[in-house]
């Protein structure tokens, strides 16, 4: 495991660092807008980078004898066949809309099915009622744009990868299953590895390039994570609940104001918080500490009280929303 780990971190820092320079010199850049909370052109869709040292690791250490061993580990058809190469896909389309503006409909489309063919792969549909199988498609694709939304500040998106995928990864030792480990905090070292080039300061972003797939594998190791009793499926939920809830009550109330919720827009909590002149830093501060004193504890109850799961979750969630509504007020936004 430890190897895996810290190859996932020097392969992420190493690669976001040799992308930001070729990214600089190439000219893909995200320069300054309306909507941007940066005042220089800065090199974005390094989160290519943090996927490709997720690949390279899984095949360079997880391969013995021609067999891959590295994924959901021992899920090797779900995790290092699948899940990364369709990751990597989604890398390559957020990519190109970083440099090209690719339709919505089409990464939409790309997004469906990347998450269709990782649950079909993986043989959810074996396992679970057909109904649910639509469900689980929509959650893979909603936090894929959950963190997409909240991919607008300096280390927001990366923090989020390291704190839910550490804490997956925590909660899969204390239940035994070593295979989900290993993937999980992978995916927390390659986070990790690609924040120093984010945080405080950003010289690069990790882009569509990197946000869509970061919750695109954050939403599998969850899934993961439930169907393999590893959590209860109410606190697999709560992992990413910061996002979801600022990104979801952030589009309810666009939609209650008859405003155009599918355009672009600075209405979550942290673009107006930078707005009100908080630093980058302060606001990551605020989101990681709700992550830590909420969800951490809501996750870890609700995994050792599985029998309470569904009402722990939803404490958590009434929490984050109760925040986000205080924040709100505070700042003076009609809600």
């Amino acid at each position: 495991m430890i190897p895996a780990i810290l190859l996932s971190f020097f392969l992420s820092l190493a690669g976001t660092g040799a992308y930001a320079w070729a990214a600089q010199r190439g000219g893909l850049l995200d320069r300054p807008g309306h909507r941007a909370s940066h005042d220089t052109p800065t090199p974005t869709g390094a989160g290519i980078a943090l996927v490709a040292s997720l690949l390279i690791t899984a095949w360079g250490v997880g391969v013995d004898g021609g067999e891959p061993r590295l994924g959901l580990l021992s899920l090797s058809a779900s995790w290092a066949v699948v899940a990364l190469p369709l990751a990597l896909g989604l890398s390559l389309v957020g990519l190109a809309d970083d440099r090209f503006d690719v339709s919505a409909w089409w990464r939409l489309l790309a997004q469906v099915l990347a998450s269709g063919g990782l649950l079909v792969a993986a043989g959810v549909p074996g396992g679970l009622a057909p109904w649910s199988i639509p469900l689980l498609v929509l959650a893979l694709v909603w936090t894929m744009n959950a963190v997409n939304f909240m991919d607008g500040s300096n280390g927001m998106a990366g923090m989020q990868g390291l704190f839910s995928a550490a804490l997956v990864g925590g909660v899969s030792v204390l239940g035994g299953d070593s295979a989900l480990a290993i993937a999980a905090f992978c995916l927390a070292a390659a986070c990790a590895g690609f924040l120093p080039w984010n945080a405080p300061r950003a010289r690069v972003f990790m882009g569509d390039a990197g946000s869509v797939p970061l919750g695109f594998l954050l939403g599998g190791l969850c899934i993961a994570g439930a169907l393999r009793s590893v959590l209860p499926w109410p606190a697999a939920i709560a992992v990413l609940a910061v996002f979801h809830v600022d990104a979801g009550l952030t589009l309810l109330m666009r939609m209650r104001q008859g405003e155009r919720w599918y355009t672009p827009h600075r209405r979550h909590v942290y673009q107006r918080l930078l707005a009100q002149g908080w630093s980058h830093g302060q606001v990551l501060l605020l989101y990681s500490a709700l992550n830590v004193g909420i969800v951490a504890p809501g996750v870890m109850l609700g995994t050792i009280h599985a029998q309470w799961a569904w009402e722990i979750a939803a404490g958590v969630f009434v929490l984050l929303a109760a925040s986000w509504y205080a924040v709100s007020l505070k700042l003076g936004e009609e809600t």
